[in-house]
């Protein structure tokens, strides 16, 4: 009778061939793999090692609780803006899975413009019922979205009341969270509206640190009925907490009025704790 023993082999450890010996106990043969004898990866091995083709379950960097509704929330600033978000998704067929989604979406925000003698303050609420479907191919998370969309503006001219204006139209959404290799990931968004023909585009490819959070540069483009803004900064995302998944992002923002400054962004998700083995 002979049984094999292999060894567990994690991100540190080569994927090179191990020395085996076999030795006797009590009439039994038992095939030992030696692990002492695997090399240490190097770093650069471990970054372009794309062997892993799929998510693991419990993945919670990559969202891999197998929830069903997600709750998000968030701020954002900068020296002319201030704005609070937040929302939820519901996916009835689980976030690794193929399916329906239905994602609600709700902002609110201040933005200030002064040229030295006068101040206008723009209150500018959004929101957006996103219908869509994700499809997961690989190591790739793609989610298409197209619903109605609103906002309501209220215009302020040196702290007086001066008019308002309310907007519907339509949204379409792209939201792509790719990883190539276990250590490398690609997060990209695009989101246009036909109210103004607005959109929002961001880019953020980022690189794991252990099994606490991704981190790398970011870049966002948007234009709306005020201004047109340019973003390039460096995020935190994935950084989790029990139930909760904190992002972090912070970087220089210029704008066509010829305004540069600095930009800050917080947000939280919350996934409801569930039992990590069922078919959801």
């Amino acid at each position: 009778m002979t049984l094999l023993i292999a060894g567990l082999s994690f991100a540190s450890s080569a994927m090179s061939p191990a020395i085996a010996q076999v030795i006797e106990i009590d009439g039994v043969e038992i095939d030992v793999e030696d692990l002492t004898s695997r090399r240490q990866k190097t770093f650069w091995e471990l970054l372009t090692d794309n062997r892993a083709n799929r998510k693991q379950p419990l993945d919670v960097l990559s969202g891999g609780m197998p929830d069903k509704t997600i709750y998000f929330a968030g701020v954002e600033a900068s020296q002319w803006s201030v704005g609070v978000f937040g929302g939820g998704q519901w996916m009835p067929n689980g976030i690794n899975r193929n399916g329906f989604i239905l994602r609600m979406f709700m902002s609110e925000s201040i933005e200030r413009y002064t040229n030295g003698r006068f101040v206008y303050d723009t209150q500018i609420g959004r929101a957006s019922i996103l219908p869509g479907y994700q499809f997961r191919i690989g190591r790739m998370d793609a989610q298409f979205l197209l619903g109605p969309d609103a906002e309501v503006d209220f215009f302020f001219h040196n702290g007086r009341a001066n008019r308002w204006r309310t907007r519907f139209g339509m949204r379409g959404l792209a939201d792509i969270w790719w990883e190539p290799t276990p250590y490398l990931m690609l997060q990209s968004t695009l989101s246009a509206t036909t109210i103004d023909n607005g959109y929002t585009a961001r880019i953020a490819p980022g690189w794991r640190v252990s099994d606490w959070f991704w981190i790398g540069p970011e870049a966002t483009f948007s234009s709306d009925f005020f201004s047109e803004q340019t973003r390039f900064g460096a995020h935190i995302t994935g950084l989790r907490m029990y139930d909760y998944e904190w992002s972090l992002a912070a970087g220089r923002v210029t704008d066509n009025f010829g305004r540069e400054g600095f930009y800050g962004r917080f947000g939280i998700m919350l996934r409801p704790r569930r039992a990590p083995f069922f078919d959801n």
